[in-house]
């Protein structure tokens, strides 16, 4: 009976080897050896990989690692031969975990388990060992980890470098995890994180933003639905300088989506900012072939040339100019005619000086429902260039600034400044000075110049609110100290003020920055005159008159 039972566990154990050989064989042509290196060639590094059935499709899985800024990744498999990695399909930096297209498929792919291994169950990690040829390593599972429905599995067996990317495959010959790098405080143990998570690493809109995406400089696979797809585009051009990608992905887009403008538009903008007319060209013309919104096609090739002939580089193209511009946007106008194409004309009007019929285009859009502080400030401008009356221009800039919402946000600010330049510009001083106040206030006075405080005292001494103007040139002062305008202005404002002895002193704080300019001396003794000390009026009047200043006699003259 004992040699029976002997006879039967060394059966069991003969077959459970030839399984675990046979185990080898199987996996070998799944798994990969990925090379990856950088724009200019430079080598990154190579790691082990493997083939996977994810959906209907063969992807390979990867360490995150050697796929960090990375730009051409070289896929070789058991026999050799070697494609290149074609699309990101997801990538995790923190689990160190990415999946990819390749340009040709000739590898079996292994499959994905359905369960999920617990502590104390058999498994084996499989490591290519040479061409052809494959390690199995059977493991034993310490314990298995879960969280949010994330697996993490411990394998009391020390880390190996060479064993990072590798399979965690199940009796069945699944796999069931991906071995990842050690941490060096627990390298007497391996980790592999759980296969299902491959899932959850998906290309969506908000992806274009993902750091672990940005440093792959692989093209990346679009979302599969177009309205996410176009959005995951329009936020690639904000979050990253990945053109080659960006290209690419433009190209996919239109070959998956033939027949929508947003592709073919979005890539005749690309080769427009890169001076490629001609393919920009071939682009229009082949998205007003294939797609039906003709409109908005034409519509962005008006905006797209009149940015362009806004470029001082700009060595013209063709007929594409500012007139190809306008007539682009007319021909969108006549096959939709929405306040959008009339908005777009207005630009291209008041760019070729057309003024007044700039000025017509606008009114006409701010009887319709498109009416804006931006539009009506477009007509204020056409007005004022075409030589309106005041008048009604400011009353434009009036309407513009009513628009928005009270208490005043800061987006008003622009407006509000425009206005109050408008007023000082056609002699409206109080009204400009309380402009520069208001726009002060919303922008808050620690966020503007010196420049801005000078300019909005100017104004003040003109409107005679001299005690405001005084608080402008001080703050201007505070700014810049010994900027010598700014002490002659304060003291100018402190002799019409009847403060003698303030202007005297600001007066002298000026000679020392410049004490040849005659200003100074004029200013100290006109005060010097008031206070009655004559003798010494006289001196700095004559010093005023001597440097330059024919005012100084006149001043003499009116002390005989």
């Amino acid at each position: 009976m004992t040699r029976k039972i002997s006879l039967l566990l060394i059966i069991i154990i003969m077959l459970s080897c030839q399984a675990f050989g046979q185990l080898d064989k199987k996996v070998a042509p799944s798994l990969v050896k990925i090379t990856t290196a950088k724009a200019d060639g430079s080598s990154i590094g190579e790691s082990t990989g493997f083939a996977l059935t994810i959906g209907e499709g063969i992807e390979i899985v990867s360490p995150y690692g050697i796929l960090k800024n990375a730009s051409k990744a070289t896929v070789a498999d058991s026999k050799g031969k070697t494609t290149l990695a074609h699309r990101i399909t997801g990538a995790n930096d923190l689990y160190d975990v990415a999946r990819f297209t390749i340009e040709k498929a000739v590898m079996p792919p292994l499959t994905m388990a359905e369960q999920k291994l617990t502590a104390g169950t058999k498994a084996t990690i499989v490591q290519p060992t040479g061409k052809r040829k494959a390690q199995a390593i059977e493991v034993s599972i310490d314990e298995a980890t879960e969280h949010s429905g994330l697996t993490y599995y411990t394998i009391l067996r020390p880390a190996d470098k060479a064993l990072i990317g590798c399979p965690l495959l199940n009796q069945s010959g699944q796999v069931v995890g991906v071995v990842q790098r050690s941490p060096d405080k627990e390298a007497d143990k391996t980790f592999a994180i759980g296969i299902e998570f491959t899932q959850a690493l998906q290309i969506g809109t908000m992806s274009a933003a993902d750091p672990s995406l940005q440093s792959i400089y692989i093209p990346k696979q679009l979302p599969a639905e177009r309205e996410q797809a176009a959005s995951y585009l329009y936020l690639l051009t904000k979050n990253t300088e990945d053109t080659l990608s960006y290209l690419a992905n433009l190209g996919d887009f239109i070959e998956k989506f033939p027949d929508n403008f947003f592709g073919y538009t979005e890539r005749a903008a690309y080769y427009i900012a890169t001076s490629q007319y001609a393919l920009a060209e071939r682009d229009y013309t082949q998205a007003l072939e294939a797609c039906e919104d003709k409109a908005d096609i034409h519509h962005a090739m008006s905006v797209a040339l009149y940015n362009l002939c806004q470029r001082k580089s700009y060595s013209q193209y063709k007929d594409w100019d500012l007139n190809r511009a306008l007539s682009e946007t007319e021909q969108a106008y006549a096959l939709n005619p929405t306040p959008l194409y009339l908005m777009q004309k207005g630009k291209c009007l008041y760019a070729l000086k057309r003024y007044r019929e700039a000025y017509d285009t606008y009114a006409e859009i701010n009887a319709t429902r498109f009416r804006s502080s931006e539009n009506l400030f477009c007509q204020s401008r056409a007005l004022e260039m075409d030589g309106g009356d005041s008048t009604q221009v400011l009353a434009l800039l009036d309407s513009a600034v009513v628009r928005f919402k009270r208490p005043l946000q800061p987006d008003a600010a622009p407006y509000i400044l425009f206005r109050a330049n408008q007023h000082n510009r056609y002699g409206y001083y109080k009204e400009a000075a309380l402009g520069y106040q208001e726009y002060e206030s919303l922008v808050g006075s620690n966020m503007l110049s010196d420049v801005f405080f000078y300019n909005k005292e100017q104004v003040e001494l003109k409107a005679r609110l001299y005690p405001q103007a005084l608080n402008d040139i001080e703050k201007a002062l505070a700014i810049k100290p010994n900027e010598y305008v700014y002490l002659i202005e304060k003291a100018l404002i402190e002799t019409r003020t009847g403060h003698f002895e303030e202007a005297i002193y600001t007066a002298t704080q000026a000679q020392k920055v410049d004490p040849n300019d005659p200003d100074s001396y004029k200013l100290i003794g006109i005060s010097q005159s008031e206070l009655g000390r004559k003798a010494e009026a006289r001196q700095n009047l004559q010093r005023a008159y001597e440097l330059g200043d024919p005012q100084a006699q006149e001043w003499l003259n009116s002390m005989k």
